[in-house]
């Protein structure tokens, strides 16, 4: 069955590989250019350096700006072939435009006895091709810069309309400080243009599946080029591989290539999807810019390992990988179009619940609490987020003063670290609500949920979150609070967040800012903030920190556990999916988000009716009151986690040209 598709690439072959039409076979003659002829009273031939499928490449001399250039002279056969020598014109024309530091440089054009030639940038040093021969594969990071340089090259190409139609490593020069630039557009053409030169020049081995089924040329070809290209500097070879150009021409359109993860096991697997989604068969599948694919190797910043290069991915693109785009799925599409009031809402939500919980603990009226509350969720579920956060750790600091002074000036530095970190305002508000909802039983919905939404950054936020819970659930002297927090206190001591502390507190401010004269305006204020009071109490804290047992440490150890159980399992279900499954479709997502919530829940109870620091702690609640808990978190962190999620919007992204520089000789 496979004859026929065997026998037409065949034929495509003649177009791809032959000579054109009117061209004379056998061996081409080539102009020999002798030693020290001077072209155009410039250019001083020194040596051949390169022959090319049609062209003679010299190393010459710039008598005129002393420097090394190359000249790439048109052979006679092909010279003779209007087509080529027109698209020899048109490289010159392409490459002229072309002024930035990835791309080699066209200096100047002329023509010797007949024959056209242009002046390029010389680069002494290897190409791509013969580093990999030499040194075999590229390691991660070296790899992922020399991709990056040749996707910026690419975009500013793009940008100008140009299409290099052959991308490969042979075609990849490097500089004696090791930076790429693409070289060899003989063969580039201008999109537009396509149509009136049918005939494809380009190696079996590193040809675009649309190009072998006789599809227009388009920057998305350039981009499977790259893909080639990233992944041989990987590998160390291209991922078909095959004597016969027919086969190889097969494997391109029908044969789905191995992740290089799989040939190379130190290679993350976000790496992967970076190679496998410019590979794809489908040009409408692949990136869209050759920026997208820069900007995608940059979120693997930071890659002197393979280990850092996963760490970094999985931070700053978590789990939201496994999400189908709008295209994929309806159900996507329709929350990306209408469901972004629910994710601004829940996080308003969860934004205006700790100011609401320590304005009615300082002993505020109910009104007062609930309207700044409201305050803070509206600038947030206006898009404000940020802002929301910024005004509550500002209302929530000035009430644990109230309580505890030293507290609230280590919470306001924590909200500066927090700021300078540039921490997203999503995973903040999630840890600042974790003290307020454990005690209503719903921590493992927020423990789930966090890393459900977030992945390994939203693990990093349970962790934060479960510190502060544990804080403050010492501070108020509690055995346990909520269901899954366990201090481990033996008896329950005097709250350090007393209302009586916190009233005589704003008492003394209150009498501070009264009108008219009074005696010793400042004695209440100096009765509260009675230095030893203040020392006592940080005291307090730490002594009762020290003495919780280690139940307050197997607290946070627990939600961490159970949040990399939801992470660990669902991306090991979505690597499974990615390898199998060529489509992203909702159910899958639903499926892989509801076994990895349902793993973290069962793992987060376990731990607290097995592990002897956590089901021996005092006060610990029931085993099916624990149970209840996680069954609900689980089910209440599937919905968020899957909504929230979905409604991710993609940012937009404009198609700005890298910097242009002018090109760097290389002498």
């Amino acid at each position: 069955m496979a004859e026929p598709f065997i026998r037409s690439i065949g034929a495509a072959l003649g177009a791809m590989f032959g000579a054109p039409d009117g061209a004379v076979a056998g061996p081409r003659g080539r102009v020999e250019l002798a030693v020290d002829r001077v072209l155009d009273q410039r250019y001083r031939i020194v040596e051949p350096i390169g022959v090319g499928g049609s062209s003679q490449v010299y190393l010459a001399y710039d008598e005129s700006l002393r420097r090394d250039v190359a000249v790439k002279v048109l052979d006679p056969q092909a010279a003779s072939d209007p087509g080529l020598r027109k698209l020899f014109v048109r490289e010159a024309q392409a490459l002229a435009k072309l002024s930035h530091p990835n791309v080699v440089g066209v200096h100047d054009v002329g023509e010797v006895d007949g024959l056209p030639y242009i002046v390029m940038e010389h680069l002494p040093g290897l190409s791509l091709k013969q580093r990999i021969e030499r040194d075999g594969p590229l390691s991660v990071a070296e790899a992922v810069r020399l991709a990056t340089e040749i996707a910026n090259g690419l975009s500013f190409a793009h940008s100008r309309g140009i299409v290099h139609a052959d991308m490969k490593p042979s075609n990849i020069l490097l500089t004696d400080d090791g930076r790429a630039k693409i070289a060899d557009f003989g063969i580039a053409r201008m999109p537009q243009e396509d149509a009136s030169t049918p005939q494809l020049f380009a190696t079996a081995m590193y040809v675009a599946p649309e190009r072998v089924e006789g599809k227009p040329l388009s920057p998305q070809s350039d981009i499977y080029g790259l893909g080639l290209v990233l992944y041989e500097m990987l590998v160390g070879r291209p991922p078909f591989t095959s004597a016969n150009p027919s086969v190889l021409l097969r494997d391109h359109v029908v044969r789905q290539p191995v992740p290089p993860s799989h040939l190379r096991q130190s290679l993350p697997r976000e790496l992967d999807s970076v190679v496998m989604k410019c590979l794809a068969k489908d040009p409408g599948l692949r990136y869209v810019r050759a920026s997208d694919v820069a900007k995608a190797l940059a979120s693997l910043e930071n890659v002197g390992s393979a280990l850092a290069t996963t760490r970094v991915a999985v931070m700053t693109e978590p789990l939201q990988g496994i999400v189908p785009r709008g295209a994929d799925s309806p159900v996507v599409a329709f929350l990306q179009a209408y469901g972004s009031p629910i994710r601004r809402a829940f996080f308003a939500v969860l934004a205006g619940a700790p100011v609401f919980g320590l304005m009615t603990l300082a002993g505020f009226e109910l009104v007062p609490a609930l309207a700044l509350a409201a305050l803070v969720a509206i600038v947030g579920g206006a898009g404000q987020l940020g802002t929301a956060i910024s005004i509550a750790w500002i209302v929530e600091t000035a009430c644990i003063f109230l309580f505890v002074p030293g507290l609230a000036v280590l919470f306001a530095f924590m909200g500066l670290w927090i700021w300078l970190r540039d921490v997203p305002p999503e995973r903040t508000a999630i840890a600042l609500a974790m003290p307020v909802i454990g005690p209503i039983g719903l921590g493992p919905a927020f423990v789930l949920a966090s890393a459900a939404i977030h992945g390994l950054g939203g693990v990093v936020s349970v962790g934060w979150g479960a510190i502060l819970t544990v804080l403050f659930a010492v501070s108020a002297g509690k055995q346990t609070l909520g269901a899954f927090v366990q201090t481990g206190i033996a008896l329950e001591p005097t709250s350090l967040f007393d209302t009586a502390r916190a009233l005589e507190t704003k008492a003394a401010f209150l009498y501070l800012l009264r009108p008219g004269a009074v005696e010793d305006r400042f004695g209440p204020l100096r009765e509260v903030f009675d230095p030893d009071t203040i020392v006592t109490q940080m005291g307090t804290v730490v002594s009762r920190t020290s003495a919780a047992d280690v139940a307050a440490l197997a607290t946070v150890i627990a939600w961490i556990v159970a949040a990399l159980v939801v992470w660990t399992v669902t991306r090991l279900l979505r690597s499974l999916f990615d390898t199998f499954v060529p489509r992203r479709w909702f159910a899958l997502y639903v499926f892989a988000t509801a076994v990895g919530v349902s793993a973290g829940a069962a793992v987060l109870y376990m731990t607290y009716v097995t592990w002897a620091p956590l089901a021996l702690s005092p006060g610990r609640p029931a085993a099916s009151l624990l149970l209840v808990s996680a069954a609900v978190g689980a089910v209440i962190a599937l919905a968020l986690g899957v909504v929230i999620s979905a409604t991710e919007h993609p940012e937009p992204e404009e198609d700005v040209p890298p910097p242009v520089t002018m090109p760097i000789s290389v002498r």
